[in-house]
């Protein structure tokens, strides 16, 4: 007579010989897998969908595939045949001048401009860094709240191409942040490039204005001619002093990493301030201090290093 023993010892025979019907090891289906995909799953990744034939000592690969099985064998030629690591040779007929260019210093003319008035301090130049950093971080905590309590930036102001609306804009509406957060970045960048076209072409009417006391002829020239869209020289501290705002302003804002062509502007600007600052009278230094500011934001602020040498 079979005990209640017995019966359990039976059912969990029964029960274990059902498992291993029903669930492979481990090694098993790997083996599975090595025989439908025939390589391993640490050799493909992905499970291979369709069976690519391996070129047999018939195969010609100057005859043009015929059907999709074909084509995938010639695939899987050509890949066999390309090299795992290519080198490019040098180049030995290149000469040393062509290899100096190379590494030519773009603000080397720049070095030759004297500037007259006294170089910030290290104090200064210190207070000026923390400054504006506290103001970008405010900034990033008002945009962080902002988006928490949903606000609209349908209101944003219609991107345009026009310069004279934009520096009518400028002129005329000063950079509050109700404005000034409600840009896209894309709307900062270009109108850091209008503030960079802007601070050039006063700068060409300043040597135009010089060119002009030194030679009484008049020009007819196209840059003479756009004295309503440039003034004749440049004072951030006084009549541009509105184009230095927004200059601030848009750097502060500017979201974070930006593009290269961004940088390509920024550096743009810096040069543009180190001449203009280059043209500022010894008895006036304290025009300067706005153009010193600039190229100090610029070489610290976002990392364009090279200018940190100007200020």
């Amino acid at each position: 007579m079979a005990t209640k023993g017995d019966a359990r010892s039976e059912t969990d025979q029964k029960h274990k010989r059902k498992s291993n019907s029903t669930y492979k090891s481990a090694k098993e289906t790997k083996e599975d897998d090595e025989a439908v995909n025939g390589s391993s799953p640490m050799d493909t990744f992905q499970q291979q969908a369709l069976e690519i034939l391996e070129p047999g000592p018939d195969f010609d690969p100057k005859v043009a595939p015929k059907t999709g099985e074909e084509y995938l064998t010639h695939m899987l030629y050509e890949r066999k045949a390309c090299p795992a690591v290519v080198v490019k040779k040098p180049n030995k007929n290149r000469t040393a001048a062509a290899l100096v260019e190379n590494f030519k210093d773009e603000n080397a003319p720049l070095k030759t401009i004297t500037y007259p008035g006294m170089r910030p301090t290290k104090e200064w130049k210190e207070y000026q860094i923390k400054d504006f950093d506290d103001t970008r971080e405010k900034v990033l905590l008002l945009r962080l709240e902002l988006h928490r309590q949903r606000y609209d930036q349908t209101l944003e102001p219609p991107l345009t191409g026009d310069p004279i609306a934009w520096r009518k804009f400028c002129q005329e509406n000063p950079p509050h942040l109700k404005t000034i957060l409600r840009f896209s970045q894309r709307t900062l960048e270009q109108l850091l490039e209008f503030i960079c076209d802007w601070l050039r072409g006063g700068e060409e009417q300043e040597i135009l204005q010089k060119i002009s006391a030194e030679d009484p002829t008049p020009s007819t020239s196209d840059a003479a001619s756009n004295d309503n869209l440039f003034p004749t020289s440049i004072d951030l501290t006084d009549a541009e002093s509105w184009m230095g705002t927004w200059l601030y302003a848009t750097l502060s804002c500017l979201h974070l990493p930006i593009e290269p062509e961004v940088h390509s502007t920024l550096r743009d600007i810096a040069r543009v301030c180190i001449r203009l600052r280059g043209r500022v009278p010894a008895e006036t230094a304290g025009k300067a201090v706005p153009y010193n500011l600039f190229i100090l934001l610029i070489a610290k602020a976002f990392a364009q290093m090279d200018f940190e040498e100007f200020v």
